[in-house]
């Protein structure tokens, strides 16, 4: 159950430094899937984390584990927003949405 958490937990941390990213580079919101992508495996892997050896999952190659968890780390993103949406907060609307209601700095 915990790793379950840390893989969910991720995924919170993960939707807010690509937020936070998005703020700081505009253009980052056209290709904010491919970051969100590349930032979650990035991190598994650094990390070496896996949620496949905390449920004693055997796998053909131990490399896999750190991949597929940083693609399901991804994926949670996608939870948190429509979450953070129902709760009615304008950090669930799109990538494009959001940032249009921000002033930009002179």
């Amino acid at each position: 159950m915990h790793d379950f958490l840390i893989t969910i937990f991720l995924g919170l941390a993960l939707f807010k430094i690509v937020d936070l990213l998005e703020d700081l580079i505009p253009g980052l919101t056209k290709v904010h899937t491919l970051a969100t992508m590349v930032l979650a495996v990035a991190g598994t892997v650094f990390m070496d984390y896996s949620i496949f050896a905390g449920y004693h999952v055997g796998l053909r190659h131990a490399w896999m584990g750190a991949w597929v968890t940083g693609l399901m780390v991804a994926g949670t993103t996608t939870a948190w927003r429509a979450m953070f949406r129902w709760l009615g907060s304008s950090e669930g609307e799109e990538p494009a949405v959001r940032h249009l209601h921000h002033a930009r700095a002179a």
